[in-house]
């Protein structure tokens, strides 16, 4: 070989060595940066229980032929502007089908279920105006198509979710439905004249949605089998920083966060968190109720509460009070509209007993405010176990339109142990002082709180307080006169749950008249009595027809306690009195805050309270 070629060679041998040492070199970088980018990894897990759905498929009735000659059912919801939507569709309804028969019904009232699959041939349930009202609606007409009447649910369009979520949990996805342009419904539904037009616009899905036969793909209709839940989510990033932001962002991308920074629910962190507890993991506290209230969502599992309180913050030995707080709001008697509804009303939670100093909780100036990291991350645990075990997703099913204040942590308050002249609020319930215990209440019809006096601002007297809690109750016995079974008009038409949080200085002032807490709410419950001689004819009827039937509508809790319709029937006559406060056990007073405070309280529905011991 000549020399030449030999020193070719010999190049060309280093040129080889160097460019396999580089691509060496380049895999073990890659080799570095792969392992770099998996430096950190961790598992969290999935605060979500499942959704309960229905068991069976049902399909919907065989559709009527036409409308000319049959009865048609117009059901009115109860909700305001509904019966003039109706009596709109009527007129239409008439003038296109002159031989049909419009017969009129009113959820709840008159044995209206019982008679509409006897006396309709088709019929039309309307309006479903907010988030319960969608479910309420496609509940119904589903419930009245399994009777074999065929029918369509009319609801906002805004509404969607909520109906087709109803619509597959019921086990009835082919249900026909009829969504109304949001935009026309609720500026103009003050009268019949103003809902024509809005009427015109849905007039043919109505009647489409009577009469088309059943396709193919309605007949097929049904919930396919999905994955199964994924508990745990694998976190992996090659730095601590872009891990939490993977984490936050995966849990938001799932609707799993309430907007603010999440603490990761590792498994270690959960584990945690279930040791200030004996109940196992597994244990189930109570249930979920869809947004009417007559079917069952999720189930709340004590392992389910411990990840959200793990993301709220909390720490474990607040874990408690927050599973006592979900036992109430799980508790079968619950009602869930609060979480639900339009009307953006809020959660109580009230905390009493020696568990309030042991834990830490703050009672003094800012008692509802941030900064107390006991009350703040027990109230927003509660509200993360509502977003994620009860599926109350914002914007989705829960419609709440302004979103509530203090919607991150509804309002947990602690009770003043120390400057209450009073035993603990649950003493007046038959427990005992030494136990600690939750009561979580709806609150917030006409506004979250009203005030009663009290503070810095400027001179006020006991006297003048006790006058304006007085004041406020009295105007209540709209609930006489007012009472019409099944309709959702008029909320200030029903017996109320009341919530009064007295500042220390008050209680005292009322404990130095000799007041104890029990004596109070008897006074308060005798001063807005009505004697009989002042009520109105109208009044002593309309407080007959309320404890002479039992309603089943809103559930229930439009009734008076069983247990006081004797006094009642007892006091509706010369000489009695009757009470706008159906039972002393609607009236709840906490002492809380600091010397001076504010007396302030709030209203809400029966139903929506509940009181369960920290264990």
């Amino acid at each position: 070989m000549g020399k030449a070629k030999k020193t070719l060679l010999k190049s060309l041998t280093g040129v080889i060595l160097l460019f396999s040492i580089a691509l060496l070199y380049a895999d073990a970088l890659a080799a570095k940066s792969e392992r770099k980018a998996e430096a950190i990894s961790f598992e969290v897990l999935n605060p979500e229980a499942e959704m309960i759905m229905a068991s069976d498929i049902s399909v919907i009735s065989p559709r009527v032929k036409n409308l000319s000659a049959g009865k048609i059912g117009l059901v009115w919801a109860g909700k305001s502007g509904g019966e003039f939507f109706l009596d709109a569709l009527e007129i239409l309804l008439k003038k296109k089908y002159p031989s049909a028969t419009i017969l009129r019904y009113t959820r709840g009232a008159d044995n209206a279920e019982a008679r509409i699959p006897k006396e309709v041939d088709t019929f039309v349930y309307a309006v479903g105006d907010s988030g319960q009202g969608a479910w309420d609606s496609v509940s119904y007409t589903i419930k009245m198509e399994k009777l074999g009447k065929p029918g369509v649910a009319v609801f906002g369009e805004h509404l969607m979710h909520n109906a087709e979520t109803a619509a597959n949990h019921l086990g009835m996805p082919s249900v026909r439905m009829a969504p109304l342009p949001s935009m026309e419904f609720y500026p103009n539904r003050a009268s019949a004249k103003s809902m024509i037009p809005c009427a015109e616009m849905v007039f043919n899905d109505i009647v489409n949605a009577l009469t088309l036969p059943i396709k193919p793909s309605e007949k097929e209709a049904g919930i396919k089998p999905g994955k199964a839940a994924i508990e745990t989510v694998k976190i992996s990033a090659d730095s601590l920083e872009s891990a939490y932001e993977k984490f936050y962002q995966t849990y938001m991308d799932n609707n799993w966060g309430d907007g603010l920074p999440l603490v990761p629910p590792t498994p270690g962190n959960v584990a945690q968190m279930l040791k200030a507890t004996s109940l196992a993991p597994d244990k189930v506290l109570g249930v979920i109720k869809s947004p009417d209230g007559t079917s069952v969502i999720a189930n709340v599992t004590v392992q389910k509460a411990a990840v959200n309180a793990v993301m709220a913050g909390a720490r474990p030995e607040y874990f408690p009070v927050i599973v006592a707080a979900m036992e109430g709001i799980s508790d079968k008697d619950f009602s869930h509209h609060v979480f639900s509804s339009d009307g953006s009303f809020n959660l109580f939670i009230g905390v009493s007993g020696p568990i309030v100093d042991k834990i830490n909780m703050h009672t003094g100036i800012g008692l509802l405010g941030h900064g107390w990291r006991a009350n703040n991350t027990i109230g927003r645990a509660v509200r993360l176990c509502m977003n994620n075990i009860g599926h109350l997703k914002p914007a989705k099913l829960d419609t709440a339109l302004t979103g509530r204040p203090s919607s991150h942590t509804f309002y947990v308050l602690a009770e003043n142990n120390r400057l209450s002249p009073w035993a603990p609020y649950h003493t007046g319930r038959g427990y005992k002082a030494e136990e600690s215990y939750v009561t979580v209440s709806g609150i917030g019809l006409g506004g979250d709180f009203t005030g009663y006096g009290g503070g810095t601002g400027g001179a006020w007297t006991v006297d003048g307080m006790l006058d304006d809690i007085i004041g406020k109750i009295a105007p209540n016995r709209l609930m006489f006169a007012s009472y019409l079974p099944g309709v959702g008009l008029g909320a200030f038409a029903r017996p109320f749950n009341y919530i009064f949080i007295l500042s220390p200085d008050t209680a005292n002032a009322l404990k130095k008249r000799d007041f104890t807490r029990e004596g109070l709410v008897d006074y308060i419950i005798d001063k807005t009595s009505v004697p009989y001689e002042e009520l109105t004819e109208n009044e002593i009827k309309g407080l007959k027809k309320r404890l002479s039937e039992k309603s089943e509508a809103f559930g229930g809790t439009d009734n008076i306690p069983e247990e006081r319709i004797p006094m009642y029937w007892e006091n509706l006559k010369p000489g009695g009195k009757v009470p706008v406060v159906v039972s002393p056990d609607t009236i709840n007073i906490f002492v809380s805050g600091e010397v001076s405070g504010y007396n302030f309280g709030a209203i809400y529905l029966l139903g929506a309270h509940s009181i369960k011991p920290v264990q």
